[in-house]
């Protein structure tokens, strides 16, 4: 199993990805101004968020799995088991690592826009603020958990665990960081994705991931929403906002001690399994970032991280 050529294929197959997403949004984009023009009463109020699930997911995923259904894949045989206790722990350390990762990103674009005097502003926040809680609910809590956890757990770490755990867990890691395509959600999202990916690459079994990541987006994502919508007007409803925030606010405070507690003890003792692929002389880092697939797929995130 040639690196270079291995990991080459899977970036050819992320780019294809991203490519059919962009077209069929730009379709359905001109199907709907057409649709708009035609029609004195306009569109029916379309959720923008379901609509960029549905090119990525119904149209795009289809041909990223036959993709890398073409390419050579190991799974492994003695799926192992995480405890309730154990799930609870990883949750802790998940939710901790998605408050640091946001404020460091946070951070930084706040230096940017300090920087630079461009106001900076996040595309997912502004996004969620105007959509309806019930479609949060389907498209980042159902949706998008399951989706990717097939793609940069199941799909890509089966064709690159031979090459080594650490490298499975560091590039699915990247890669999900990348593919958000934003400062904003790149720092939570690369720890999210190389804690779920060690999870995936040490038990065989994608099911522990989907559970914390939809926790992690239900809390991230759904209660914000509804409770940032329920602060109008003095009622009943902002009192249990106003509780609610505070909640999520110790929610905060208490998985952020609790994860770098949790890493500090537990880090050293985490067992890594090696690879039984060939090593590339020049190492496989290079191998990697040499990959022409790689490459191409390096230019896409680029892309997308200069327009959001």
């Amino acid at each position: 199993m040639e690196a270079r050529k291995q990991f080459s294929r899977i970036g050819w197959a992320f780019v294809v990805f991203c490519l059919v997403d962009v077209l069929v949004q730009v379709i359905m984009g001109v199907a709907i101004g057409l649709w708009n023009r035609q029609e004195n009463s306009g569109m029916p109020n379309l959720d923008i968020m379901l609509l960029g699930q549905v090119s990525m997911y119904v149209f795009a995923f289809p041909v990223f799995w036959l993709m890398m259904k073409r390419i050579p894949s190991w799974r492994k045989r003695d799926e192992g088991q995480i405890s309730a206790g154990q799930l609870f722990l990883w949750a802790v350390v998940c939710f901790g690592f998605t408050y640091i990762g946001n404020y460091i990103g946070q951070l930084l674009m706040g230096g940017v826009e300090a920087f630079t005097g461009n106001p900076q502003e996040n595309p997912v926040l502004d996004m969620l603020n105007d959509m309806n809680p019930w479609m949060v609910f389907l498209t980042t809590v159902i949706i998008a958990p399951v989706m990717e956890e097939l793609m940069f757990r199941k799909l890509l770490i089966d064709r690159i665990v031979p090459f080594g755990q650490r490298v499975a867990v560091v590039v699915s890691g990247l890669a999900f960081g990348l593919f958000h395509g934003n400062f904003y959600q790149f720092f939570y999202a690369f720890s999210l994705g190389a804690v779920f990916a060690y999870i995936y690459s040490s038990t065989g079994r994608v099911r522990y991931g989907i559970m914390l990541h939809m926790m992690i987006n239900l809390m991230g994502g759904v209660f914000p929403v509804v409770l940032l919508q329920g602060m109008n007007g003095f009622s009943t409803e902002m009192v249990y906002s106003m509780v609610g925030m505070i909640f999520l606010g110790l929610l905060m405070l208490g998985s952020t001690i609790g994860a770098v507690v949790l890493a500090c003890v537990y880090f050293r003792k985490l067992t890594w399994f090696h690879g039984w692929a060939p090593v590339p002389e020049k190492g496989i880092c290079r191998a990697i970032l040499m990959a022409p697939g790689v490459i191409g797929f390096l230019a896409v995130c680029v892309l997308m991280f200069a327009l959001y």
